[in-house]
């Protein structure tokens, strides 16, 4: 009842808030003891209490556009106020209670001041909002915390997995594009030119991840709140900033471990069974389908590629990927250095194979005279019996192979 005694943004008296109703209240109309409604005031012999206009007592100056959450900032730090009302999108008022009083039929549709999103009250009724205090603002940081840790270990994990793989897969990439355009193997190098650019994909989304994470672990600093007291406004003022901030950065690196998970779940696809599994047995060189002279030397191939390469994978797991995609993936390109790529095919075309790497058809010493392994493997059920020759008559036979009577280097 002594509007100069009035601090509003001092000490924190309600942490919470929700809409209660929507009406034309006796309080602003008639508990107004010292604003512009004082002529109209009749509350002094009910409960001899008066509202508080935001617009009385802060300075012009210092006014924000009104929203829900401005009304409240002001309102909960002012003594024995449990609600507050807002009038027409912008007339923010405290008062210790409402009354409902008759009107007409009009409802509260005026657009908040400061969010064209949510209402405001109306010409003529007001929209009236409950504070409460939990005085749970420590449990609220700690719970924040945790969730948000928790989504940023599992994001530093994965994107940790991301970035190693893929940085080695593309050193590999660009050692072996550079050899099979010296070995005259255009489509194989253009196939690591794509491995390349994949792995910069991956690369690129990892670091982009832990920029997130650098951001959780500087509020995972910042969450330390012992010398806090959260009766004050401006403790409670950054508590209530700290949780926002945890909030805000949890879900963005929610969102970046989703888009890299799809990402990774290409790049590292699903095997169909364990890895302990030999699952490259079902798989012979694409040259046992052609000549089974060459079914040992190095080959390369081409055809229709599945989804994008596959990276830092060994034959074996390209093998059970291959396996997880049934009636879809008819085979695989593998090449190995320090990291793997792989290519999974529904269909092959073209393929290459090299007869100068050395060794002979009885010492099958090929891959140890080579700078890294290349082979092209198919699956046996789907051409199990059948010949991979050119033939413009067989559909599911390659349109070319080409022998090179030379290595790559």
């Amino acid at each position: 009842m002594d509007p100069d005694s009035i601090e509003p943004y001092l000490t924190i008296l309600k942490d919470g808030f929700f809409k209660v109703a929507c009406v034309k209240d006796a309080m602003y109309e008639h508990g107004d003891k010292f604003g512009n409604n004082k002529h109209s005031y009749r509350m002094g012999d009910v409960t001899n209490s008066s509202i508080v206009h935001y617009t009385e007592i802060v300075p012009k100056r210092d006014r924000k556009e009104m929203t829900h959450a401005v009304c409240f900032q002001f309102c909960r730090g002012i003594p024995d106020m449990s609600f507050f009302g807002i009038n027409n999108g912008r007339d923010c008022y405290c008062t210790p209670f409402y009354k409902k009083m008759a009107s007409d039929s009009s409802k509260c549709d005026a657009t908040c001041e400061g969010d064209d999103s949510t209402l405001c009250g109306g010409k003529r009724k007001s929209t009236i909002f409950s504070m409460h205090i939990c005085d749970d603002t420590e449990q609220d940081i700690r719970k924040v915390q945790k969730t948000g840790m928790k989504v940023r270990d599992a994001l530093d994990t994965l994107s940790g997995a991301m970035k190693a793989s893929s940085e080695e897969a593309e050193k590999d990439a660009n050692l072996m594009q550079k050899s099979f355009g010296l070995a005259g193997d255009p489509a194989m190098a253009g196939m690591m030119q794509r491995a390349k650019i994949w792995a910069g994909t991956n690369i690129h989304s990892a670091k982009d991840a832990f920029e997130v994470v650098d951001k959780l672990d500087r509020l995972d600093q910042r969450s330390a709140y012992r010398d806090k007291d959260f009766t004050k406004f401006e403790d409670r003022k950054w508590a209530e900033s700290l949780v926002k901030d945890w909030q805000e950065a949890t879900v963005e690196a929610g969102k970046l471990f989703e888009a890299n998970s799809k990402i990774w779940k290409i790049t590292q696809p699903p095997r169909g069974r364990d890895s302990k599994d030999d699952a490259k047995k079902q798989y012979y060189p694409i040259m046992y389908f052609v000549d089974k002279d060459f079914e040992d030397v190095p080959t390369t191939c081409t055809g229709d590629l599945i989804d994008e390469p596959i990276l830092n994978y060994d034959p074996n797991e390209c093998a059970a990927s291959c396996d997880a995609m049934p009636g879809r993936c008819v085979g695989f390109a593998f090449f190995w250095a320090d990291g793997g790529v792989c290519f999974l095919y529904s269909k092959f075309e073209r393929a290459q194979y090299y007869t100068g790497c050395g060794g002979s058809f009885l010492q099958k010493q090929y891959k140890k005279n080579t700078p890294f392994e290349a082979n092209c493997l198919a699956k046996l059920q789907f051409f199990e019996g059948t010949s991979l020759k050119p033939d413009i008559k067989c559909k599911n036979c390659l349109k070319e192979v080409q022998r090179a009577d030379r290595c790559f280097k």
